[in-house]
């Protein structure tokens, strides 16, 4: 049996998973991360494969945010995790410690790919399905039959860095009242600062449950930000799903309630908004099943069966 080893590198942890060729997963481990620069965060990947404790693997998959360069595996503008326009090289470090092939791409595109694959394991195939990450960072993802929609230079889902405030907050990115600086986990703790700022999420849509109605201002501003965010996916990408994922959403039911409520009151006003996006096609991730680091290690599992030709390779929209 044939195991490959998925790595998810977020803001803030990076998590590893096993996976068989059938799709199961048979060992996760987390570690913190600290922004740091590229061989911090290289140097976090390798201890997180170490620390399965798992000798016999075939191919290492790494999701990564930022622009990920397929050529030579190098990435850039990875804002929350120190690196910025100079290209740094994360496939190398990672192919010497472990001699085993390493295969490279956008967090949250491979984070599509395992949501898609978790769909087909559970009976419900889906055609396209979007994977929008809010965490340290917001980003997407799409998928459609299999392929991951990359774009021209790698930049496809860059969502948290289209400008909804030009008064707003300046953004990691140097641009003001980016998506990202509005309503992503540090943004959050920004405008709620009653609870750790770590966990200024999980204490926001508490208090929204509580019914804290300075609570449930905030958070409807942030869920508008990010309801926005879909409507315009949905416009451009026309997914079946879309699946809710990182920090913020893992606050769970109270989070995806408003949501749902802000689709309804816009499809309400609009039979085309009714049409192009329902309450009912928003989901959040599986906490048991993240769909990144599985999705990584789906990539890998590709590169093995392409090498034996018992898989036709798989396609990448734009490859580079």
């Amino acid at each position: 049996m044939t195991l490959t080893i998925g790595v998810d590198i977020g803001g803030s942890s990076v998590e590893a998973a096993a996976r068989d060729l059938a799709g199961e997963i048979v060992g996760r481990h987390r570690i913190r991360l600290t922004m740091d620069g590229g061989p911090q965060v290289a140097k976090a990947a390798v201890s997180a494969v170490r620390e399965l404790g798992i000798d016999d693997f075939g191919a290492v998959g790494i999701g990564v945010p930022g622009q990920v360069h397929q050529r030579d595996g190098a990435v850039s503008l990875a804002v929350n995790l120190g690196i910025g326009s100079v290209p740094f090289d994360l496939v190398g470090p990672i192919e010497a410690e472990f001699e085993r092939p390493v295969v490279i791409e956008n967090d949250v595109r491979v984070a599509a790919l395992g949501a898609w694959e978790t769909f087909a394991r559970a009976g419900r195939g889906v055609e396209s399905v979007a994977v929008v990450s809010v965490g340290t960072g917001i980003s997407a993802g799409v998928v459609v039959d299999g392929v991951v929609l990359r774009g021209a230079r790698g930049m496809a889902g860059e969502i948290g860095h289209v400008v909804v405030d030009e008064n707003g907050p300046v953004c990691g990115c140097s641009q003001r009242g980016c998506l990202e600086a509005v309503a992503a986990g540090p943004a959050i703790g920004r405008v709620w600062p009653r609870g750790d700022r770590p966990e200024a999420a999980s204490a926001l849509f508490a208090a929204v449950d509580a019914g804290d109605a300075a609570a449930e201002t905030v958070a409807r501003r942030i869920t508008g930000h990010l309801t926005k965010a879909l409507i315009w996916m949905a416009a451009t990408h026309d997914p079946e799903v879309f699946v809710l994922a990182g920090g913020v959403p893992s606050v769970g039911d109270v989070f995806l309630r408003m949501m749902r409520e802000q689709i309804s009151q816009r499809a309400a006003t609009s039979e085309l908004a009714a049409r192009r996006l329902s309450p009912e096609q928003v989901v959040l991730a599986d906490p048991n099943d993240p769909p990144g680091p599985r999705g990584a290690a789906l990539l890998a599992a590709r590169t093995i069966l392409q090498e034996r030709a018992e898989l036709p390779a798989a396609p990448i929209a734009n490859n580079q």
